[in-house]
């Protein structure tokens, strides 16, 4: 793989590459890779047996600059059958983001299915990459991250549908996990679902709750995503999450716009 979006450089501390830059500037980071490190974070922390991650929330506190990140994560609620993670990211001795994670336990093997598991049919050709936010800077996070669009378009406005994978790992030397992979791809909702002109009325997220009824598969995640508001309101990106194997969960952003003029 060519590289990763970040090195482990010492005990919880991972220095930042420049494929982290986000859309915005080459010098901030995209939310995925810092909010799919805090995620990793949590993973390391050793659970009760029979427990599994089901729901992260990432609040961004501010622009993440392309820079060294520390890491820590604690226990807030320790617990048999439900547990509550934190895990925060700091530049400098300041908190860039913070994320809270539930780990519950697994259903047990004989309990019954409800709702429906089905997801979007998995193209019998290969996946290409399609179009995503030319006007944007190109050469961090959206040169690694590939997007196949089933429905809309990256340049274009309105609802869209695709399928999103990383090309590159998210620390160096380490396989991405499915949980890893599906925050890093669910930041970027808001990106193809675009609702206005971003170069006129730029709306950005400044959080990320991703909600998983099972564990994720580490490659294509499919991203059905709507972006609503309106004048006086608020704006939110709603996204239907799936993998190869069908549906695993969902995905809300916050943002808030802007009028440029």
């Amino acid at each position: 793989m060519p590289g990763a979006f970040f090195a482990q450089v010492g005990e919880g501390r991972f220095e930042s590459s420049p494929l982290t830059a986000g859309p915005w500037s080459p010098d901030s980071q995209h939310a995925g890779p810092p909010s799919a490190l805090l995620v990793r974070a949590m993973e390391l922390v050793e659970g009760p047996p029979g427990v599994r991650l089901s729901r992260v929330s990432v609040d961004v506190l501010g622009p993440v600059p392309v820079a060294p990140l520390d890491v820590e994560v604690r226990t807030v609620r320790p617990g048999r059958s439900v547990e509550l993670l934190e895990a925060s990211a700091s530049v400098d001795g300041r908190p860039a983001l913070v994320a809270r994670g539930w780990r519950m336990r697994s259903t047990p093997e004989d309990f019954p299915v409800h709702g429906t598991h089905a997801g979007p049919a998995v193209p019998d050709a290969p996946h290409q990459r399609g179009p995503m936010m030319s006007f944007a800077h190109a050469d961090g996070y959206l040169s690694v991250v590939d997007f196949s669009f089933d429905s809309g378009d990256g340049d274009a406005l309105g609802p869209a549908s695709a399928w999103g994978r990383s090309r590159v790992g998210l620390v160096e030397g380490e396989d991405m996990t499915g949980w890893q992979h599906t925050v890093l791809v669910a930041d970027s909702a808001s990106g193809i679902s675009l609702a206005t002109d971003p170069l006129r009325f730029p709306a950005i997220n400044c959080d990320l709750v991703v909600s998983l009824h099972r564990e994720p598969e580490p490659g294509w995640v499919h991203l059905q995503s709507e972006t609503v508001g309106g004048p006086g309101s608020g704006i939110l990106t709603d996204t239907l999450l799936s993998d190869d194997r069908g549906r695993i969960g969902r995905s809300v952003q916050n943002l808030y716009g802007r009028s440029l003029g």
